[in-house]
């Protein structure tokens, strides 16, 4: 696929009428205003300009081209945007030959929709999965349940799925790469993975089969001995601590809601769905991480998390307020009813009943608080002390996140906690000190054994100015890319990202193709964060006005910048030589040439 083909389907699908199909848009001069579809917007900040094609809004600094926002609002990869639209345009994209290891994940996304049709089936018409019907009927699972969800059944057998494979052409290898079966050292021969299990089929938010989760029957003969859920190993499309269940359903019913809960099991998202609570997934037997988060927070700004009201004070809580306190998200805690999970609660009371739960859920950090703030622990000094420490350890063990509003939410954390405490702030704050301190202490150790190798990619994380208005003049005008590698070498960018760009602009140039945006994200399918820094950057380039004079003063500044890193490693050099050594008399000269005014 070349950069034209990119070109050809952006002019055929103006931004506007895109864009308006997903939102309301109102003219204004010549450009079109609307709530931004990317954050919470009260005042209208997104802006669509029909002449340059693309948007920008001004309050979260989301910006692009019709691609980038089909991108972003529909949550899909460059190529799967291009395609949406291309297919909206009626324009046939010629495929080309797909590299390897993409041809590879498309064979398996195959594979895993197969297995899934396999299991599926075998469910609901063998005998031998009666025992596997009555488990999901004991369930009060529904038959429309089971078939929008893909539900199957994988028998008692080493064999029976590598057997069917093995006749509908599957090979060996891709069936070990996809976690369905694994090899014997003995021999090498394949065995299937899961055995005697109700399989659950895991999805992504596309709704694509990635892997799957093996639920034993309770009458399994094994079922004292192997363990209750049995997950996919992580394979190239299906990692388990990324993922979670149910996204690709309840997705839309969140951004509803403006919220997503966090439940535990399969089933629990099963019920939750089929009594119409939609909003509700589950993470894969992991704690929530970061990813988690990141992934959630794309689609809703508040998360509830769900706790079994007899673990959840012990289990994962102080964890849920580290993610609070370091992730940009409003995450709250809900606690069910003691000896009830959610599934038990909606069979029992109903799906009004767990949506008052969701409802009543409180802020992490006032969850914590409230288990610790108890009444016997506030009425002596000690259980004060001891009450204190326990939160503020959660929150010293968060890294300090730089900026303005990330120091002015501690502050108020810290008020709260004080409050709650009944101590004075100042009290709070200096003991909060001295368990970072602590902290830090005692993660030095571990910070030296493993060397320095994360310190260089945060110095490099803040990009020079310099360097971001020269992406920002060359990707906004790819024209100019020629006179930039007249006077500008890679090795002049500190940042690694914005050296690479440049580096592939530089290439693009080498071989004769324009070196655009268009092009460049072609490049970038498997850095898709940098191919949405390059877009952001072209549209910042746009507002420069007179862009070779801006692209001749950088030259001439990165020349500087070379000239005095020579001067101060030939300084270097000159105080290095010893006083009874020769005069180096071609270091002078040089030095003398380097720092010579013009």
């Amino acid at each position: 696929m070349a950069g034209e083909q990119v070109s050809m389907v952006k002019q055929a699908n103006d931004i506007v009428e895109v864009i308006g199909e997903y939102l309301p848009l109102k003219k204004r001069g010549r450009t079109y205003l609307g709530l931004c579809p990317f954050h919470d917007d009260h005042h209208p900040s997104f802006s669509v300009d029909p002449t340059r094609q693309i948007f920008r809004c001004w309050a979260c600094g989301k910006a692009g081209d019709v691609i980038a926002f089909v991108q972003e609002r529909e949550r899909l990869t460059f190529r799967e945007a291009l395609e949406l639209l291309a297919r909206r345009a009626n324009i046939p994209l010629r495929k080309g030959r797909a590299p390897k290891d993409q041809s590879e994940r498309l064979r398996l996304f195959d594979l895993m929709k197969w297995a899934e049709e396999q299991y599926h089936h075998f469910l609901l018409t063998a005998a031998e999965a009666e025992a596997a019907r009555d488990y999901l009927a004991q369930r009060r699972l529904s038959l429309e349940t089971i078939r929008r969800y893909g539900l199957g059944y994988a028998p008692e057998s080493w064999s029976w799925l590598t057997e069917r494979a093995a006749r509908a052409g599957w090979p060996d290898d891709l069936l070990v790469t996809a976690g369905l079966t694994a090899q014997r050292d003995s021999d090498g021969s394949c065995y299937d993975r899961f055995r005697d299990r109700v399989m659950f089929p895991i999805r992504d938010v596309r709704g694509r089969t990635v892997g799957f989760g093996g639920r034993i029957l309770p009458s399994s003969p094994h079922a004292s001995t192997a363990p209750k859920y049995y997950n996919s190993a992580d394979t190239p499309l299906f990692t388990k601590s990324d993922h979670l269940y149910g996204l690709d359903q309840a997705r839309s019913a969140g951004e509803k809601e403006g919220c997503l809960a966090i439940v535990e099991g399969y089933t629990d998202v099963l019920m939750a769905h089929q009594m119409g609570v939609l909003h509700v997934v589950a993470t894969l037997g992991t704690a929530l991480n970061v990813r988690h988060i990141v992934q959630l927070r794309r689609y809703v700004p508040r998360v509830v998390l769900v706790f079994d009201a007899d673990a959840g004070g012990e289990r994962g809580v102080d964890r849920a307020l580290e993610l609070f306190l370091s992730q940009d998200v409003d995450l709250a805690v809900a606690a069910l009813p003691p000896g009830l999970d959610p599934c038990d609660l909606l069979l029992r009371d109903g799906p009004d009943a767990f949506r008052a739960i969701l409802q009543t859920a409180v802020d992490a950090l006032d969850y914590k608080l409230d288990r610790e703030m108890t009444p016997d622990n506030l009425a002596t000094v000690s259980g004060q002390q001891r009450a204190l420490d326990s939160v503020l350890s959660v929150l010293a063990a968060v890294p300090e996140l730089p900026g303005q509003q990330a120091a002015v939410r501690r502050d108020l954390i810290l008020t709260r906690i004080a409050q709650r405490v009944r101590m004075d702030l100042r009290s709070v704050w200096q003991r909060y000190r001295e368990l970072v301190k602590l902290r830090r202490k005692a993660d030095a150790p571990r910070s030296q054994s493993s060397g320095s190798q994360s310190s260089p990619s945060a110095r490099a994380a803040r990009a020079d100015r310099g360097e971001l208005l020269l992406l920002q003049v060359l990707l906004a005008e790819p024209a100019l890319v020629g006179r930039a590698l007249a006077g500008i070498r890679l090795d002049d960018l500190r940042h690694p990202g914005l050296r690479r760009l440049l580096e592939i602009q530089y290439a693009l140039h080498a071989q004769g193709l324009e070196p655009s945006v268009d092009q460049l994200r072609l490049h970038l399918e498997d850095k898709p964060e940098l191919a949405e820094t390059a877009v952001r950057l072209q549209v910042q380039g746009l507002d420069i006005p007179d862009r070779p004079a801006v692209l001749d003063q950088l030259m001439q500044s990165f020349k500087r910048r070379r000239e005095k890193l020579l001067a101060g490693r030939l300084q270097g050099q000159l105080q290095n030589v010893p006083s009874d050594a020769p005069v180096p008399v071609e270091l002078l000269r040089k030095l003398q040439e380097i720092t010579e005014e013009p």
